[in-house]
């Protein structure tokens, strides 16, 4: 499986959390972790080689200029290297068709085969949408997307690269953050929902980006602990408060506490 994340060294721990728990709850498969930053050093890459399987699992670390991007807008808590995700279709090896991003503030519960496998029926995202649909009516409008398409998370993403490529640029990218940056709420988010809008196949967000308000959202699906125990494949740590930081609320934080707890097997610890 080709993953591909991108943070500055402020997420490095919540991402060795996450990789533990890749590593712990997806046995059976292998990995290349594409790793796209502009500032990450050598001990912030050997923390993340401890956090995996280094028999099952490879490391890229791709390094991106700063000024990339330079411009763009920024908003709180958001930082820049979130907008690489928005350029691997230039900086990614030709030969790989399909890539998961994740963001280091999410954890795995179980195979992630399903997800990754998907079937993209022509389009170029699968992702979950989050916004009720009060503000899917608002985001039709400020994207001129479709009825039909919904306002999606940019946190979890199966991509079908070999579409991305034929149909997408860099440049396509840079034209579109300085036409519409002053309508860039949600930053690259924003940039993501703009270009793919109207090409993107929904995933169920309970199972694949499950966070605090999805739950409170979907209380008739949603039904406690043990069914997202027994369901959720993945959990997004989205917002403000971050289980890692005092404040958080919510029923999510223990999942988080208890990769971070746990020990990799001894064979999978990278010597």
């Amino acid at each position: 499986m080709n993953i591909l994340v991108t943070l500055d060294s402020n997420y490095v721990f919540p991402l060795t959390v996450l990789l533990k728990s890749i590593m712990i709850t997806n046995i059976n498969n292998t990995f290349d972790i594409y790793v796209a930053h502009c500032s990450l050093t050598e001990n912030d890459f050997c923390s993340i080689k401890k956090s995996v399987d280094p028999i099952r699992t490879k490391i890229h670390p791709i390094k991106i200029s700063p000024e990339i991007l330079e411009d763009a807008p920024v908003p709180k808590r958001i930082t820049k290297e979130t907008y690489y995700r928005l350029l691997m279709m230039d900086y990614l090896p030709e030969n790989i068709d399909r890539i998961l991003y994740i963001d280091p503030d999410t954890i795995v519960l179980r195979d992630l085969s399903p997800l990754y496998n998907i079937d993209f029926k022509g389009k170029t995202i699968a992702a979950a949408g989050h916004t009720k649909l009060f503000i899917e009516d608002i985001n039709h409008l400020r994207f001129k997307t479709g009825k039909e398409s919904r306002y999606f998370n940019a946190g979890v993403m199966m991509v079908n690269l070999e579409k991305m490529r034929k149909t997408v640029s860099g440049q396509m990218v840079f034209d579109y953050v300085k036409k519409h940056q002053r309508w860039l709420f949600l930053a690259d988010q924003d940039v993501l929902n703009g270009m793919f809008g109207n090409d993107m196949i929904p995933i169920d967000e309970c199972l694949y980006n499950l966070d605090e308000k999805t739950i409170i959202y979907n209380p008739h699906k949603v039904k406690g602990i043990q069914w997202i125990e027994e369901n959720a494949v993945i959990i997004h740590y989205n917002g403000k408060r971050k289980p890692w930081k005092k404040g958080y609320r919510g029923k999510l934080a223990y999942l988080w506490f208890r990769f971070r707890d746990t020990q990799l097997p001894e064979i999978m610890v990278a010597s």
